[in-house]
């Protein structure tokens, strides 16, 4: 937040914070991260909003 850094559009996370959807936030750009995330491991930070 104080870098101002923007992972996702507020039209996003505005849907995601009415269905109660936690996001999963993680650079796409380390090699393997996608996978890990959608295997379920380790990566990145979950926010509930």
């Amino acid at each position: 937040i104080i870098k101002n850094l923007q992972v996702m559009d507020a039209t996003a996370f505005a849907l995601c914070r009415d269905r109660k959807l936690p996001i999963k936030v993680f650079s796409i750009l380390k090699p393997g991260a996608l996978m890990r995330v959608v295997q379920g491991e380790s990566e990145g930070t979950l926010v509930h909003v």
